[in-house]
């Protein structure tokens, strides 16, 4: 079981992908200029979900002695190109380790190179990908795609990733038509 923290990050994706959509369902509404591009979950911006989780997590009664930082970024290069970036770090506001958080729509192979990143800048700490399921059939039912990712050769590494089912879920986002779009998450532990 996974503990008090990283199940209420998780309990907070719902209310934070719901504010993203109220926010971009209601402004393309009834707009002419809206009307062969209508938004969808599907279509919402990786980083629009995260800053919406990073707000939800900010005004969280549980989160208030965490320090929460988003697209922390670290001196660390590689090469040419920025500094290396975490979508989500947080820890107590007295010290301690940080717990970091990556996310993006879900593929094994982003999973374990996302995983990767975040234990070479975390060795101690302990570091999560939040998978997004956002396209039909995998939407409805992300369990089933994860135990089948798992279960495949090039799929995700048992001795990489870490999953909790109580930390995987699939609901509904309403839209101004009456047609719901299907968001699937999961939070994984990276190993």
């Amino acid at each position: 079981m996974s503990g008090k923290i990283p199940r209420t990050i998780f309990r907070l994706v719902e209310p934070a992908v719901w504010s993203l959509a109220a926010r971009l369902l209601i402004l393309t509404t009834d707009r002419k200029g809206s009307a062969k591009a209508k938004p969808t979950v599907a279509t919402f911006y990786e980083t629009g979900i995260v800053t919406a989780l990073y707000e939800a997590m900010l005004m969280s009664a549980v989160l208030s002695n965490y320090e929460i930082r988003h697209e922390e970024a670290f001196k660390v290069r590689v090469g040419r190109g920025a500094p290396k970036q975490v979508d989500l770090w947080l820890r107590p506001h007295n010290g301690g380790w940080p717990m970091m958080i990556e996310a993006g729509d879900f593929a094994p192979g982003k999973v374990h190179r996302d995983l990767a990143k975040l234990k070479a800048l975390n060795s101690t700490g302990t570091n999560w990908f939040l998978a997004f399921f956002r396209q039909p059939p995998i939407s409805d039912d992300p369990i089933s795609e994860l135990q089948r990712s798992f279960n495949r050769r090039n799929g995700l590494k048992c001795n990489l990733v870490g999953l909790d089912s109580a930390l995987v879920r699939s609901f509904d986002v309403f839209r101004p038509n009456g047609m719901p779009d299907k968001f699937g998450v999961a939070l994984l532990r990276g190993l």
